[in-house]
């Protein structure tokens, strides 16, 4: 009894962490203009049109360890137990049951092991965190929730990208590198995500960018930026505004400069 309560402990949370993979899929099955679409990811952004009232968060969420580390620890020890206890009583069918739930723990651990995403490292200081908690959204908050938790089956903001037409056909969407916090000159809060950009074209980057402060909003603007094009490394800063401040996308130059990013994508006056 003791080793199946063992077993079921282990299990639920992992389902558990399953459960958001599984939720997305709907919602990106789901029309463009139904509710469960605009919630893709399990309420990790929200279109603006909906209120914040209505994302429903998890009641509980488990951070700080791996899953499928746990999994494993638990299901080697079982398995070695059972090893230990069916040669030590001369193979007695009570000290065989751990085997019954060591081995399916192991399959389990490995699996978890295979599909798990770890946090992405995040820049910033203690200036930037109470500037994150003053000034930034729900949305920003959930960001950078998720994305400093492990993830399983999904990669980070994959729904969110997908959403967004970051994700070309039939390829994995942008990598998430790393997150930069930052307080601007004028006391806003930014949050920059770094991409690895392998598949997406940069232009699908700029292309988009008049979606972001709607999506990710409200009280945002987006910074676009071709970090290196040799690395395929694009930067999307997302930059809290006071109610009434333009909200429209900006392409960061390499002098530092910001020129605004037409709906069509393009810049004008880049020194290209």
């Amino acid at each position: 009894m003791a080793a199946k309560l063992l077993i079921v402990a282990l299990i639920a949370p992992s389902a558990l962490a399953f459960a958001p993979a599984h939720v997305a899929a709907r919602a990106l099955r789901a029309p463009a203009s139904s509710p469960s679409f605009r919630k893709a990811g399990s309420a990790l952004v929200q279109m603006q049109s909906t209120p914040a009232q209505e994302v429903k968060d998890v009641p509980f969420e488990v951070r700080g360890f791996s899953y499928s580390t746990v999994v494993l620890g638990a299901a080697t020890a079982i398995t070695f137990y059972s090893f230990f206890q069916f040669f030590l009583n001369d193979g007695e069918a009570s000290s065989s049951l751990g085997f019954v739930y060591g081995f399916p723990g192991l399959l389990l651990g490995a699996a978890l092991k295979y599909a798990e995403v770890p946090p992405v490292p995040v820049e910033g200081t203690a200036a930037t965190e109470a500037a994150r908690q003053a000034l930034a959204n729900a949305n920003l908050k959930k960001i950078h929730s998720d994305v400093t938790r492990f993830r399983y089956a999904d990669a980070h903001l994959e729904d969110a990208l997908t959403a967004l037409g970051l994700r070309p056909r039939g390829e994995g969407p942008p990598e998430l590198l790393k997150v930069v916090e930052s307080v601007m000159p004028d006391g806003a809060y930014s949050m920059e995500l770094v991409f690895g950009s392998n598949a997406t074209p940069y232009n699908a980057w700029t292309r988009n960018a008049h979606r972001y402060a709607n999506f990710f909003g409200p009280n945002v603007r987006a910074v676009v930026t071709k970090l290196s094009a040799e690395r395929r490394e694009v930067s999307l800063a997302l930059v809290t505004t006071k109610p009434g401040e333009s909200t429209l996308p900006v392409e960061k130059q390499p002098d530092g400069t910001t020129l605004p990013i037409e709906l069509d994508g393009t810049v004008a006056n880049r020194a290209d």
